[in-house]
């Protein structure tokens, strides 16, 4: 079932639905199969029942990020070349610049034979990268790297099972959203979904609909954590919280277990793995696991390699492949990139990591990233994850800026908790018995807030901006 804004929607009400709004969309837009239809909206149930009229009519969902200006909206839209846009009517005005047809939900038409021509290795869904390192990418996902994974899902979160409610929170455009709730909803659980995350509203809900099971990035759930009266709030219904899209630090996480007392699993994926590779249990969040990911969920292989290709020892860092079900077909009209991605079946992630003699997987960084000082490698993430420790420190991001001497140094960005008075060499002079003195920060910056994107990545790439623009070579 369905629950949105107090409307509750059962399977057989959302399957009739989207069988007659697939054939509204084959007979009378003479949508076909492999067509791309984008959508513009927040999340709602109309979403996710138009996304099943997708796939039944063979047309592919190429999900839009709602938070983009008109112009990356064209950008997105003009690369998929679909063959209509649907658009929240709150959201028309981001759909100025593109060069397509543009329906609201309400103007889709419907009845026509319910046509069910979904396949198993047809393009279902073609969802855009983030961008943070340049123009975003589509992502060619089947309905077998959809599925495909859903079934093993069990084993790593056992309470996502039938009859169980489960909170949809996560923007629907990105694999952390729209994954999340096509696995609920295969379990046979009840998708409470919300409009966009805010909070305080956010909280209210998972009280109110007695949620069972999460998916969370870590932004959202530091902000939760520091709601006022947070910690009074009844979460007895409350099973566990999945949370991954970026790294956590052992404070946020810590306070999360604290206030919502329940279990805790993190994943590890992309948007080009068709979501989570990886589970962390919550019975393996103790002492240096904190750092981990977990280790390969069932059915996935996952190494750490070298340059060339070939596997790394046990507790070196090298990049993080993926082979298994959930590698994406490709990416939509771009083969070079598609082969740079995917060699000899395996998927190359970019993360830099390495994997422990017991299987467990620690994410050090991007490897674009990665900071070379003096020759010494740095990885921003473990700073980060040390750094916001300290009391005083709400949010922190690390970044290499240019340095004639060592090549790069290391900067921190923080934003301080409410009425702290924390100082640079306060904090540079807390971490020095905390991090090799390579890896200290060698200066501090003090902002309000920091970038990241929806699913809470921290935009590197704008951060380190104003401290690489005129410099010709920017490289680690």
């Amino acid at each position: 079932m369905t629950w949105f804004q107090g409307r509750t929607r059962s399977f057989a009400e959302v399957n009739a639905s989207s069988s007659a709004l697939a054939g509204g969309l084959v007979s009378q837009l003479g949508i076909q199969p492999g067509d791309r239809v984008a959508i513009l909206d927040k999340n709602s149930d109309d979403y996710l029942e138009l996304i099943f009229a997708l796939d039944k009519a063979g047309a592919v969902m190429v999900p839009v990020n709602w938070r983009l200006t008109p112009h990356e909206v064209a950008q997105v839209v003009n690369d998929a070349d679909p063959k209509v846009l649907v658009v929240g009517e709150d959201l028309r005005p981001g759909a100025a610049e593109v060069s397509t047809q543009v329906l609201g939900f309400g103007e889709l038409p419907r009845g026509g034979d319910d046509p069910r021509r979904d396949r198993e290795d047809a393009v279902t869904w073609q969802l855009y990268t983030s961008g943070t390192t340049g123009v975003p990418k589509g992502a060619m996902l089947t309905n077998r790297s959809l599925l495909g994974p859903v079934g093993p899902l069990g084993f790593e979160i056992p309470e996502l099972v039938e009859g169980s409610r489960s909170l949809v929170a996560m923007p629907l455009y990105h694999i952390g959203g729209c994954g999340w709730a096509l696995a609920a909803l295969t379990c046979g659980a009840t998708s409470v979904v919300v409009r966009e995350v805010i909070p305080p509203e956010l909280l209210k809900v998972m009280v109110e609909q007695r949620v069972e099971t999460a998916f969370l990035v870590p932004a959202v759930l530091l902000f939760m954590t520091q709601i006022p009266g947070v910690d009074q709030e009844d979460f007895s219904a409350l099973k566990n919280v999945v949370y991954g899209a970026s790294p956590i630090s052992q404070d946020i996480l810590r306070r999360s277990i604290e206030t919502f007392g329940c279990r805790f699993t993190q994943v590890y994926g992309l948007t080009e793995s068709t979501g989570a590779i990886t589970a962390l249990r919550h019975e393996d969040h103790v002492a240096d696991r904190l750092l981990s990911c977990g280790r390969a969920s069932f059915g996935n292989e996952i190494e750490a390699v070298d340059p060339t290709g070939q596997e790394v020892p046990p507790g070196e860092i090298g990049e993080i492949v993926y082979r298994g079900i959930g590698v994406m077909d490709g990416y939509w009209r771009r083969p070079q990139e598609t082969e740079d991605a995917i060699r000899d079946g395996w998927l190359h992630t970019g993360d830099a990591g390495s994997i422990d003699e017991d299987g467990f997987i620690f994410i050090r960084d991007r490897i674009k990233d990665l900071i070379v000082s003096g020759g010494e490698n740095i990885y921003p993430a473990e700073l980060e994850s040390v750094l916001a420790e300290h009391p005083a420190v709400a949010d922190v991001a690390v970044i290499g800026i240019p340095d004639d001497r060592w090549g790069e140094t290391v900067k921190a960005i923080v934003v301080r908790r409410g009425g702290a008075t924390l100082l640079e060499e306060e904090l540079i002079s807390w971490s020095r018995e905390r991090l090799a003195g390579y890896k200290r920060p060698r200066s501090v910056d003090f902002v309000d807030s920091i970038p990241r994107n929806p699913s809470g990545k921290i935009l590197k790439r704008e951060l380190r901006e104003p401290y690489w623009a005129g410099v010709a070579r920017r490289v680690h």
